[in-house]
């Protein structure tokens, strides 16, 4: 195999943003088919240039931001997820978001495949960032071990949203086409420990200051990360150790004003993403905020606006609504510029603080300190001027605080189908109100391109 090396500098910034352009963009294609050696594409980039190194990665954030996974636009779980399980109801049947609704998806849906190979792409790229980086003999190790940190906790973050979409996925840590062509799906147990090595590896490398605005991830970014992770894995104590950690740093401020929560300065954000320019607003704003009815995409569904409790103010805050003579629709309205301004006022929060006291407030249920749980819980309800949980036992907690998360983070990056998968109650919970809901709708199909080109990703998800 033909091996080609670039050595980056300063006046070669654009050629990174190309470079990985050309690997991010190319979602059609398999990401086993990124690295081929026909490709034009280089075995191995070496940085040269502190300033090239800095492009590359910004250039992943920006991709999250904008097009791939997590971002507000209709390739996103936010609006996906949403979709799937509870929360929005899709007015337009022409779009694929529709067959997500309906829960009629096929191993051939457009958004499932973008949600795959848009992922696959970016792993593509934080490794091979991270090979560049330790290559590098023009960078000091401070700085090599900080962007190496950084792009670990990148591909853990895409990981992880990967095992929970997917179930059984491959865990991707080479840029080697040979390997990657053949690549096996791992047990979740297995995918975890990767995850857990990536996110501790991470830690010990980050920054453990703010980057502007927390566009960029620093330590606390990692331990939230950690701390779902451990959530999610049902590790109670290293969950609660790390949320914890998050909540006493000292880093972060809470927020009482509810209609300062989603605001790009606000105190409690602990990482989020940018829009490509300054004025223009989120795509969440974009996406589900519209002044008139009936909606020509998407709006709330009415099960998710029925579970506010009477005097809840995030319903009025977090809740718009268009009425019409054919009735009444609701949207998201936690972002509130859809418009371009002279400035920003907001940037899409992947993890905020309110996430960390629910973490907690979780594990220590599980871990039976229930007064703990309960005052983490309650001071999420009492800024939304409810009154303190009555839930007593650890069961009426666990009940309680998966409520409390569907209120609180609606709409927000599949946390709600997360929820109800994670807590094993995801076919009571959707079964009578969604049609076309079947007990293996949990997992998502894997893309049919990518088991015809690698038959080691068979099985297929049962129901496909």
């Amino acid at each position: 195999m033909k091996k080609t090396i670039i050595f980056i500098n300063n006046k070669h910034i654009k050629i990174v943003s190309l470079l990985l352009t050309v690997i991010l963009l190319s979602s059609c294609e398999s990401f086993i088919e990124v690295d081929h050696p026909d490709s034009q594409l280089t075995d191995n980039i070496v940085f040269n240039d502190l300033g090239s190194a800095e492009a590359a990665i910004t250039n992943i954030y920006s991709k999250l931001s904008n097009n791939v996974l997590v971002c507000g636009n209709l390739n996103g779980i936010s609006i996906l997820l949403g979709s799937y399980a509870d929360e929005l109801q899709t007015y337009n049947t022409g779009i694929s978001e529709f067959q997500f609704f309906q829960n009629s998806l096929v191993a051939t849906n457009t958004n499932v495949a973008s949600l795959w190979n848009g992922s696959y792409n970016l792993i593509y790229a934080t490794n091979a960032i991270k090979e560049g980086l330790e290559n590098s003999t023009a960078l000091s190790q401070n700085n090599k071990n900080r962007l190496i940190g950084e792009v670990l906790f990148l591909r853990a973050y895409i990981h992880f949203h990967l095992l929970n979409l997917f179930g059984e996925i491959p865990y991707v840590a080479t840029t080697n086409y040979v390997a990657n062509s053949s690549i096996e799906k791992l047990p979740v147990s297995q995918i975890y420990t990767l995850l857990i090595a990536d996110l501790e590896k991470a830690k010990s490398l980050v920054p453990t200051t703010q980057s502007p605005f927390k566009v960029r991830a620093g330590i606390d970014a990692v331990k939230s990360l950690l701390a779902r992770v451990h959530l999610y894995n049902t590790d109670w104590e290293l969950a609660e150790a790390e949320a914890s950690s998050v909540i006493n740093s000292g880093n972060f401020i809470w927020v009482e004003s509810l209609d300062d929560v989603f605001l790009k300065n606000s105190t409690g954000t602990i990482w989020q993403l940018m829009p490509t320019k300054d004025g223009l607003p989120t795509q969440e704003g974009q996406s589900f905020i519209f002044k008139m009815g009936p909606p020509n995409n998407r709006a709330l569904n009415t099960h998710l606006v029925d579970a506010f409790e009477h005097g809840d103010l995030r319903k009025e805050h977090w809740i718009g609504s268009v009425k019409g003579n054919a009735g009444i629709w609701y949207y998201p309205f936690k972002y509130k510029q859809n418009t371009t301004e002279t400035t920003s006022t907001e940037y899409s929060i992947l993890f905020r603080l309110e996430e960390l006291y629910l973490i907690r407030a979780e594990a220590r249920t599980h871990l039976r300190d229930f007064d703990g749980a309960r005052n983490d819980l309650n001071k999420i309800r009492n800024r939304a001027l409810l009154a303190n949980t009555s839930a007593e036992t650890g069961l009426q907690l666990i009940d309680a605080i998966i409520q409390e998360r569907r209120i609180e983070f609606f709409s927000e990056l599949g946390h709600r189908f997360f929820d109800l998968k994670r807590a094993g109650i995801i076919n009571s919970a959707l079964s009578p109100i969604k049609l076309g809901w079947d007990s293996t709708d949990s997992l998502l199909p894997i893309p049919e391109s990518e088991t015809l080109l690698n038959p080691n990703l068979l099985p297929q998800n049962p129901g496909y």
